[in-house]
């Protein structure tokens, strides 16, 4: 088995007609031409969208049984016009017989998994267990985006609590740290962390405080996921300070005031614990019944107030000692956004102000205010000097997308995710990461030399047209691994230039996790991989080679494959005339050789139906016409003098494949494009057994 034995065939119909897909063909896409797989792009395209589902064949193209080990499909380039994207659809539903019909009922089911690319945003170094990605979605249905301008929005609880964060490497259900400026007096502590669907912020139990030191337990549904980050808010004795009414009335210093909200106090003749409406006033039964002035801390009584309580009622005030600020901040932003959008403001305790904003890539820069923005909208801030918390706000561009509603005549797109982006990353599921370095000649001619990248994975060379100039003997061009060098050879006379030379550094990793914009992985990668290095989304095929199993006789033909039951008076002798197969010819089916007489039978499939009539006088050599190979051959001498079945009877069996269908999607989204000629990479790979 050499490269060019794998190959990937089209099926019977390309095309957005119903009765688009089927079997295999022999008919195998040719690298690089223009429009072998989808139609070309049109103007109208762009102007209203369009969206494209094609079943392809991914194969081992041998005359033989040969064995491609682990075989794998991913997309390594997307088209570089941003309004078209391409995604691989993994699916169990997905058959040879499979149609267009069958293959948009698949895209919904729970079960259906889908494969796209990304690129890294900062460099990954050999011993990292982390990449740092552009996304983990992509565009499935053409869409249209709508983006809403969110002003003055300020971060969750910042304006009087501070964070202490924990991170969990793997599941984590309790949590315990210790916060030496915790205000234990008035320890009032809440907590927030992400799930895959959202935020939670409750615990199963606690917090539980004991001195300065905070414990809890997470729900043992929602534990806190590898990578992800539980934020636990506090108030800091820095900030404030509890008067307790044990020691009387409040007195405030210099620059305190009374926190609204946060005043404790009850009325005389009740058990009941009142606090301030945040208008200083105390209420109870529908009356006022005192009200605290929160500049001076004097409480005017209008009824009878007791100031005396339980240790757990802990009557008094929450003072705040001096303006609260912050050199630092953490938040996660609510919804979907641009992120160029972002701009923060804050003043520091003299008034003045600084502001920041983002870039496409996340990084936040401006007047003493620095930091980054994730794609899933974590926010982290650096101030160059203290600020004061409650002065800090931002603004952003919320997103939402639309799908754009199907065009006459164009595949029903009813059942396509609302919004169009769908994960293309999936935990325990490989990846493999890519650095690509390319190379424009005008010309190249036989014996010329040209330094490449040094050790890399793959090597090609495509002409003018999009041909590529691998050959199995190297005709046309070779590569020393080693010392990184590409030599022409004499059949470089056969084509055209400008060349495009493409060498690739590549290795398989698996996610362990994903949060947000981050893929965690299980080993560290073997290289240092520049930032704008690709990240594939891999759909695993498995072994790819043609085999029989499952071979048993009955007594008796039921019309069900899968029946077992009383062998047939006699066997089939497959122990000494095996069924031979091809990776061609054969095709995933379950098949019953029906005895119709006691030398003349019929062959079934269970989705082909019945494709051949035979006799035990010859060999049984069924041609799938796809392919212009044979599905199988038994030899006649498998049926053996005497020993044939009964009328009735039958022999059961089932063969594999070296192919495996698969799906590939187009979306084309509304908009002007000034790219004229564009391609998407499907690659293909696996191991010579």
């Amino acid at each position: 088995m050499i490269r060019s034995h794998l190959k990937i065939f089209k099926p019977e119909r390309l095309g957005s007609a119903p009765n688009a897909g089927g079997h295999r063909t022999n008919n195998a896409v040719v690298s690089g031409k223009l429009n072998d797989v989808f139609s070309s792009i049109s103007d109208v395209d762009h102007a209203r969208s369009a969206f494209d589902l094609v079943k392809l064949y991914p194969a081992v193209s041998t005359n033989d049984a040969s064995k491609l080990q682990d075989a794998h499909v991913f997309i390594s380039d997307q088209p570089e016009d941003p309004l078209v994207s391409t995604l691989l659809v993994e699916s169990p539903l997905l058959r040879d017989d499979s149609l267009l019909p069958d293959m948009l009922g698949m895209m919904t089911d729970s079960n259906t998994k889908f494969h796209g690319t990304t690129y890294l945003t900062a460099t990954t170094t050999s011993d990292s267990l982390e990449l740092q990605v552009d996304q983990t979605t992509r565009s499935l249905a053409p869409t249209v985006q709508r983006r809403t301008s969110k002003v003055g929005m300020k971060p969750p609880i910042s304006q009087m609590f501070r964070s202490v964060t924990i991170t969990s490497y793997g599941e984590l259900r309790e949590f315990n740290v210790d916060i030496p400026d915790l205000l234990s007096e008035y320890p009032n502590i809440t907590t927030e962390y992400q799930t895959s669907w959202g935020t939670i912020k409750y615990l199963a139990n606690g917090p539980y405080i004991n001195g300065s030191n905070v414990s809890g337990e997470l729900h043992v549904s929602y534990p806190l996921r590898s990578g992800h980050t539980l934020f636990v808010y506090y108030l800091s004795k820095n900030d404030f300070r509890f008067h307790s009414f044990i020691d009387g009335q409040i007195t405030l210093q210099a620059g305190e005031t009374i926190v609204p909200n946060h005043t404790r106090l009850k009325k005389q003749g009740s058990n009941s614990v009142y606090t301030d409406d945040g208008l200083g006033r105390f209420i109870a039964n529908g009356y006022v019944f005192a009200r605290i002035d929160y500049e001076t801390g004097v409480i005017t009584e209008i009824g009878p107030v007791d100031y005396n309580g339980t240790v757990s009622e802990n009557l008094g005030a929450l003072i705040k000692a001096k303006p609260h600020t912050v050199t630092s901040i953490e938040f996660v932003i609510p919804t979907r956004f641009a992120k160029d959008s972002l701009y923060i403001r804050a003043k520091n305790l003299s008034g003045t102000d600084f502001s920041a904003s983002s870039n496409s890539a996340g990084t936040i820069s401006g007047t003493n205010i620095s930091g980054n923005v994730t794609s899933g909208g974590l926010v982290t801030l650096n101030f160059a000097a203290q600020v004061q918390s409650d002065s800090i706000t931002y603004d952003y561009d919320e997103v939402t997308e639309i799908n754009v509603p199907s065009p006459p005549g164009g595949i029903d797109r009813s059942k396509l995710p609302e919004g169009g982006r769908v994960p293309v990353f999936h935990e325990f599921n490989i990846i493999c990461v890519q650095d690509r370095n390319r190379a424009v000649h005008t010309s190249l001619s036989n014996g010329q030399t040209i330094s490449v990248t040094t050790g890399a994975n793959w090597v090609d060379i495509v002409d003018n047209d999009g041909l590529s100039l691998y050959s199995a003997n190297d005709d046309n061009y070779s590569y020393d691994k080693d010392l990184g060098r590409v030599t022409i050879k004499a059949g470089i006379s056969s084509f055209t230039g400008p060349f495009i030379i493409t060498a690739v550094l590549s290795e398989l990793v698996t996610v362990d996790n994903i949060e947000g914009s981050t893929l965690r992985i299980l080993t560290p990668l073997k290289r240092t991989y520049p930032v704008g290095a690709t990240v594939s989304s891999a759909y695993v095929l498995g072994d790819l080679q043609a085999t029989t199993k499952d071979e048993r006789t009955l007594s008796a033909w039921q019309n069900n494959f899968g029946a077992t039951g009383s062998p047939a008076s006699s066997a089939i002798n497959t122990i000494q005339y095996p069924i031979e197969l091809s990776n061609i010819g054969a095709i995933a089916q379950r098949w019953a050789i029906v005895f119709t007489s006691t030398t003349d039978y019929k062959l079934i499939g269970e989705h082909v139906g019945t494709i051949y009539h035979g006799s035990i006088n010859a060999d049984c050599v069924p041609i799938n016409p796809f392919a212009s190979a044979p599905y199988l051959l038994i030899r006649k001498e498998a049926f053996g003098a005497g020993l044939s079945l009964n009328p009735g009877e039958c022999f059961l069996f089932e063969t594999t494949t070296a192919s495996k269908p698969i799906a590939l999607t187009r979306s084309i989204s509304p908009g002007h494009s000034e790219i004229k000629y564009d391609s998407s990479t499907l690659a293909f790979r696996g191991n010579k057994e």
